[in-house]
């Protein structure tokens, strides 16, 4: 997963702006297109609730559970025992952070090649990440994104190819922003 520190206050939020067509018309595909508002009717509901999942679970070093939410062609490609290996070397929030709170900040459905699985469209989720850290009187937010496919009823996280790539190569994957939430 990709996460980004965010430094400072943030300054704004994301909002899905209204597309207008003949009277009539529908102005949102049902599958949804760009961002999403939240409740709308093309809004993610379970894989935006599944990303809060995901990120909860990696927070509390569960990642037992973090590996089930991965797609399956992902889990058979890679070794659980290396990437296992990597989430502790690595862990997405280290021990003397606090989270504090975890929220959707927004949904987008992209078009990506992704590795082993070609051409989809994935369900991009980006959370506000709300901790305090020892030593920083004000709290501080990170955006971490997840990334999620659905086939048929269910969706599955996937990993973009840099990520699996790294994986694959045995190498553990970090952001070039470095471990998120430092």
């Amino acid at each position: 997963m990709k996460a980004l520190l965010v430094l400072g206050v943030l300054a704004s939020a994301a909002s899905a702006s209204v597309l207008s067509g003949p009277a009539g018309a529908k102005v949102r595909p049902p599958t949804g297109n760009g961002a999403e508002s939240v409740a709308s009717a093309a809004w993610p509901a379970v894989a935006a609730q599944l990303a809060k999942n995901i990120a909860t679970a990696s927070f509390a070093h569960d990642y037992e559970r973090v590996w089930g939410y991965l797609h399956p062609t992902y889990r058979q490609a890679v070794s659980q025992s290396h990437w296992r290996r990597c989430q502790g070397a690595h862990p997405a929030v280290p021990r003397s952070v606090t989270i504090t709170r975890v929220s959707v900040a927004s949904a987008t459905e992209l078009p990506i090649q992704l590795s082993l699985l070609g051409r989809r469209n994935v369900q991009e989720i980006q959370l506000l990440v709300h901790f305090t850290r020892p030593g920083v009187a004000t709290p501080q937010l990170a955006v971490l994104y997840t990334f999620w496919l659905k086939q048929g009823r269910t969706w599955t996280a996937v990993w973009l190819s840099d990520e699996y790539g790294a994986y694959k190569a045995g190498r553990c994957y970090v952001t070039p922003q470095g471990p998120p939430l430092y």
